[in-house]
Order: structure tokens, then sequence, then C-alpha cells
């Protein structure tokens, strides 16, 4: 303990006191400079952090929108290189469709428990749908493996309510089976035609026509001719031609 000698002088003697010192000692400033300099550092890295994970947030977000862009541009792609690709009249779907104004679906809640026998479109529209259905039942598109109401939908430029109504009105049939007796139409055609399709193996003609695997085929064929492909092959072969139409229609009207 630090102080200030004092000396008194008394009668008796001389008597030595220390007095504390009224002084504080020195503050460590070299610490308290380290810590004002450190806190402008710390606000400066939480900065630099935040707007690394802000860039970062970002360029995720435009890589995911460009990746979703690819694949919709893609499946643009896929679709009109089907629709390029397509034979005979059914090649000009889309542009015989383009001058039809259809209208939209999307109506309130009394347009969904129409009664049947009710029309949905103008009947401009349902005669064109109906020429439409014609051109692609001279075509080939039926035989698209995967065809779905969809893409036949979008193909004609409509959408799937009027064209389902179309087919359930005027097909008597719902879209699936009126497909299946388009493609069963085709491979019997070719069949009775051309000898050499007698010649290929029951999952060729099934692949031939769009079916996705040779027993769903075979199934199918057997309903609506009342012969396995086999065996109305071998009727073909022997000479036979056995008239198919009422079997086709009753099948589809089951």
């Amino acid at each position: 303990m630090t102080g200030f000698l004092l000396a008194s002088q008394h009668s008796a003697g001389v008597q030595e006191t220390y007095l504390p010192s009224t002084y504080p000692a020195k503050p460590d400033l070299p610490l308290k400079m380290g810590n004002s300099l450190l806190n402008p550092v710390k606000d400066i890295a939480i900065i630099i952090l935040g707007s690394v994970l802000i860039v970062t947030f970002i360029r995720f977000r435009k890589t995911r929108k460009k990746q979703r862009s690819r694949l919709r541009q893609m499946l643009r792609n896929q679709h009109r290189s089907s629709a390029v690709n397509l034979s005979g009249p059914v090649e000009d779907l889309r542009s015989g469709f383009a001058n039809i104004s259809i209208e939209e679906s999307f109506g309130d809640d009394r347009e969904l428990i129409r009664p049947r026998t009710e029309s949905l479109m103008t009947s401009v529209t349902e005669n064109k749908l109906l020429e439409l259905l014609d051109d692609f039942e001279n075509g080939t598109l039926y035989n698209r493996k995967n065809m779905s109401l969809p893409f036949l939908a979008g193909t004609l430029n409509t959408n799937t309510k009027y064209l389902s109504f179309i087919i359930n009105r005027y097909k008597s049939t719902d879209f699936k089976t009126y497909i299946n007796r388009l493609r069963i139409e085709y491979i019997v055609g070719k069949l009775s035609e051309d000898e050499k399709y007698r010649q290929y193996k029951i999952s060729i003609l099934a692949e031939e026509c769009g079916f996705s695997s040779h027993s769903k085929f075979a199934a199918i064929f057997k309903a609506m001719t009342g012969y396995s492909p086999s065996a109305y092959i071998k009727l073909l072969d022997s000479g036979i031609q056995p008239d198919l139409r009422s079997i086709c229609m009753e099948e589809m009207c089951m």
C-alpha cells in the first residue's frame, strides 16, 4: 500500500505515519481499446454473413426457376414434336380448330350439374369437335403410347370437359374404351390387309397399336373381337374374314 510518509515531531519522539493515496490506479487502456475495436468488426461480420445468405438464397431461387422453365420448355417441345409427326389428316388438327372460340369451362357450379341431354357448348363448337374427331379417327395418333384425355384435348385445342362430353354423347362410351376400340380396329385392319403383320409376335402387335403390354392387348382384342389375336390370325390364314363390326359396337355399349 502506497502512501506518503509524514513525519511528526513530538516531544516523546519521532512517529512515522502512512496515509493512503487518494489517486485511483490508472485503467487498463489497451483492453478497452481492443473491445471498442472488436464491436465494429463483429457488426461487419454479421452484415457480410447476412449478405452472403441473401445472395445464396436469391441464386438458389433463380436456379430453381430456370430449371422449371427448362422443364416446361422440354415438355412443350415434346408435345410440339408429337403434333408435328402426326400422319394423315390429323396433322392439321390444331390449325383447323384455331378459328373456333372455345368457351372456357370456368362458369358457376350450375355448369357441373347440367343434364346429360343439355349441351355444354355452342352447336358450332360441337360440330367442329366432331369433325376433328373424325380426322383423328382417320389418322393413327390414337396409337401413341400413354395417350390420355388431356393430351388429345390439347391437340384439338379444346378442354377435357368438352372432349369427354363429345365422346360420351356421340361415341356412346368413355375415353379409354374409345381409344381401345380405335386401336383394335387399326390392328385388325393391318392383319387383314397386310399378311406380314400375321408373322409378328403378339408383343410387336401390341406395341404397334400403343398398348403397354401384350397381355393387356390380348385381353382387349378378345373382348372386342371375340377371338384371341392368335386365333384371329389363324382364321385369316385359312381364308375366313369374320365381320367384327357388330362385336366392336356391342362391346362399346357395355
